[in-house]
């Protein structure tokens, strides 16, 4: 079993700390995006203020900008989104330009904010009409979180399990009525910092492009559910919940059997 010492720190800092930022933000001024952003960074400042430096020596350092540029801007346009995204990966593939080359590196760093962009507009869209994209996109970043903390950075790991914290506010602060629509905004904050942690992870963690997948698919559910759904004239969140779990929580299974296969608790 993993030891009190380690377990009650990361439960403070990726799980209390970041939704209760986050809760109390939504309160006080009911703006999902800035409180997700404001939770993401309070905990990465909780476990990673030490190693922080003000000026981004590292990709994780870009972090924390990335979290208030992207609540702060939030572009409701598609070549907006995929501008914000492209500047956001270039400075994760920025750090690896000399061993990744100059190609290698242009093409990550396009091919992921197409794949970000294509998120987020899709599950922005879905959330005009249903309250699934907070739940859903916390389920998704929990689990990249726990695959994360198994079998490649436990930095990295925390900092998708703060985010998942941060949505799962959200989520519940519309529990008992949709007090607060989770806006297009509050959508590509969460996506823009899922998909900055899970390229930090495929280009510095050796994290599977296997997982990758199956994260992806996880967040497609959703908006396809939802097209499904409308042509029906009926709508079922239930569907969508399980579409979205099931690749989840198999990225979770082959983490934790990849970790026993090399010897791991």
């Amino acid at each position: 079993m993993p030891d009190a010492s380690f377990a009650i720190p990361l439960i403070l800092q990726s799980a209390l700390v970041p939704f209760g930022v986050a809760l109390v933000l939504l309160f006080a001024l009911r703006r999902p995006a800035l409180a997700i952003a404001a939770g993401f960074v309070a905990a990465y400042f909780s476990a990673f203020h030490a190693q922080w430096a003000p000026v981004p020596k590292t990709a994780m350092d870009w972090l924390p900008y990335m979290a208030v540029f992207g609540a702060a801007v939030a572009p409701a346009r598609l070549l907006s989104r995929f501008a914000v995204s492209l500047v956001a990966l270039a400075l994760v593939v920025w750090p690896a330009l000399a061993s990744l080359g100059m190609a290698k590196a242009l093409m990550l760093a396009a091919t992921g904010a197409v794949l970000i962009t294509a998120a987020w507009t899709l599950l922005a869209t879905t959330g005009e009409d249903r309250p699934t994209p907070a739940p859903l996109l916390a389920i998704v970043a929990g689990g990249a979180g726990l695959a994360l903390m198994l079998d490649s950075s436990a930095a990295l790991g925390q900092s998708s399990l703060a985010l998942a914290s941060a949505l799962a506010a959200c989520a519940l602060f519309n529990l008992p009525r949709v007090r607060v629509a989770f806006p297009a905004a509050a959508t590509g904050t969460g996506v823009l910092l899922l998909g900055v942690l899970l390229a930090n992870a495929y280009l510095y963690a050796g994290f599977s492009p296997l997982y990758l997948a199956l994260l992806g698919g996880a967040l497609a559910a959703d908006p396809l559910v939802a097209s499904i759904d409308r042509l029906r004239g009926a709508g079922s969140w239930i569907t969508a919940a399980v579409l979205t779990a099931v690749p989840v929580l198999a990225t979770v299974g082959l983490a934790v059997k990849t970790m026993q296969e090399s010897g791991g608790y």
